[in-house]
């Protein structure tokens, strides 16, 4: 399959054969969209792990899961 009117590449001069892939100009947009995108979900990834840790830790707190935890504890001390 062949994209390009190029027949070998030996001794081709690459400066007369013009671009060979497309959409040639667009590198520099599609790096900005792809940084964003990459930044975006950095934030947005941060913030949902945020959220979960403080329900975690929320959870963690409650006097029933205290209870528990100290009574676990005691009773791996005295075994």
């Amino acid at each position: 399959m062949s994209t390009t009117a190029v027949e070998t590449w030996a001794g081709a001069d690459l400066s007369q054969i013009g671009p060979i892939y497309p959409m040639v100009g667009t590198e520099f947009i599609l790096f900005l969209a792809g940084l964003a995108f990459w930044l975006f979900f950095h934030i947005k990834q941060a913030r949902i792990e945020k959220q979960e840790m403080e329900a975690d830790e929320a959870a963690a707190r409650t006097p029933e899961r205290l209870a528990r935890v100290f009574e676990e504890e005691a009773k791996a001390r005295v075994d």
